[in-house]
C-alpha cells in the first residue's frame, strides 16, 4: 500500500526545508571526509594508536557511518531538495532496509567496543595476546547476525515503517510496522544499549580504582575515546529509540523528524572525538593539512615574489 500525503507529512516551510538540506549536507560532508580520514589514517599510517582490537572495531564503525550516509542521508537530502521522493519504490525500500541493517550493526559495534575496552583494562596481560583477527571475526559476526535479523523480518513481509515522517517526506513505499520488527530490531538495540551503559559504568569504576592505586599507570586516551564515543552515541540515538518504543509518540511528525535529525549527529561524532582524545590522530591530521597546504603556500609565495620583482623593476625604471 503506497500513498502520498503532502498535507500530513510534507514540509511546507521553505525555510525549514532549506535548513534541513543544509544540515544533511553538513552531515554528509563531515562524515565522508572524517570517516575516510579515519580509515586511511588507521589502515595506512597507524594513526590510531590504541589496542588492535579497538582499532578494528573503530574501522568497522567508520564503514558503518559511511554506508548510513550513502543510503539514508543522501536520499533524504535529494528528496528534500526536490520536495518529494523522486527515487522510486526500490530505493525507498532499499534505503529503509539499509538504515535498519547498518544501524543495528552500529549499535552492536559500540557495545563490543565498550565491552572490549573494559576487558582490556581488567585483564591487561591477557589482552596482549588477543589479535586483530579475533576482533575481525567478532565484527564479521556482528554484520552476519544483523543480516540474519533483516532476512527474518523480510521473510515475514514486515520491516517497520518506510518513508513518511521517517524520511521527512510525504511518500510511503508501503512497509507496515509490526511486532516482528520490534522483536528482532528494537529489542536487540535496547539490550545492546543496556550492555553498553553497564560496560561504561564498570570501566569508569575500574579506571578510578587503578588511578587511585597507581597514579599515572593508566593510558587515559583509550578510556576517554571509548567513554566519549558511548556518550555521544547514546545521547544522539536515545531520542529516536524512545520515539520508536513509546506508542503515544507514533505519528507525531515533528518529534520523529527531530529525533532522526539528532540521531544523524552520531554519524559525524567519532571523527571529532578521535581528533580530541588521540594525539597520534591529531598529528596525522596536521601532516595531511601541511601536505595539502604546501602547494598553496608555494603558489602564494611565488606570486608575492613576482609582484616584488615587478615593483622593483618599476621603481628602477622611474
Amino acid at each position: 500500500m503506497k500513498y502520498d500525503n503532502y498535507t500530513l507529512y510534507g514540509i511546507h516551510s521553505k525555510t525549514e526545508r532549506g535548513l534541513l538540506i543544509g544540515y544533511n549536507s553538513f552531515i554528509f560532508t563531515s562524515s565522508v571526509i572524517g570517516d575516510t580520514l579515519i580509515l586511511i589514517g588507521s589502515l595506512r599510517y597507524n594513526a590510531i594508536k590504541l589496542h588492535k582490537v579497538m582499532v578494528t572495531f573503530i574501522q568497522h564503525l567508520a564503514v558503518v557511518d559511511l554506508l548510513l550516509v550513502v543510503f539514508t542521508i543522501v536520499p533524504v537530502a535529494v528528496s528534500l531538495a526536490a520536495n518529494g521522493w523522486i527515487l522510486g519504490d526500490i530505493l525507498c525500500n532499499l534505503s529503509h532496509f539499509a538504515n535498519v541493517y547498518f544501524s543495528s550493526v552500529g549499535f552492536l559495534l559500540i557495545s563490543v567496543l565498550a565491552v572490549s575496552k573494559t576487558l582490556i583494562v581488567k585483564f591487561p596481560l591477557r589482552a596482549i595476546s588477543v589479535s586483530s583477527k579475533t576482533a575481525q571475526s567478532a565484527a564479521c559476526g556482528i554484520w552476519l547476525y544483523s543480516l540474519v535479523l533483516i532476512i527474518v523480518t523480510i521473510s515475514t513481509g514486515n520491516l517497520g515503517q518506510g518513508g513518511a515522517y521517517f524520511n521527512y517526506l510525504h511518500y510511503d513505499c508501503g512497509i507496515p510496522g509490526t511486532t516482528v520488527f520490534n522483536t528482532v530490531y528494537i529489542v536487540p538495540v535496547l539490550i545492546s544499549t543496556v550492555v553498553t551503559m553497564a560496560s561504561s559504568v564498570m570501566l569508569i569504576v575500574m579506571v578510578r580504582r587503578i588511578a587511585d592505586r597507581r597514579p599515572g599507570g593508566l593510558q587515559w586516551q583509550g578510556v576517554l575515546t571509548v567513554l566519549l564515543t558511548v556518550a555521544v552515541h547514546t545521547a544522539a540515538t536515545l531520542p529516536l529509540e524512545i520515539f520508536y518504543i513509546v506508542p503515544s509518540f507514533d505519528g507525531y511528525i515533528p518529534l520523529g523528524r527531530a529525533a532522526w535529525q539528532i540521531a544523524a549527529l552520531d554519524l559525524v561524532g567519532n571523527f571529532y572525538i578521535y581528533s580530541l582524545t588521540l594525539y597520534s590522530f591529531r598529528e596525522f591530521l596536521k601532516s595531511r593539512m601541511k601536505m595539502i597546504s604546501a602547494p598553496l603556500v608555494r603558489c602564494w609565495a611565488g606570486t608575492e615574489g613576482e609582484r616584488s620583482a615587478e615593483e622593483g623593476e618599476r621603481r628602477r625604471l622611474l
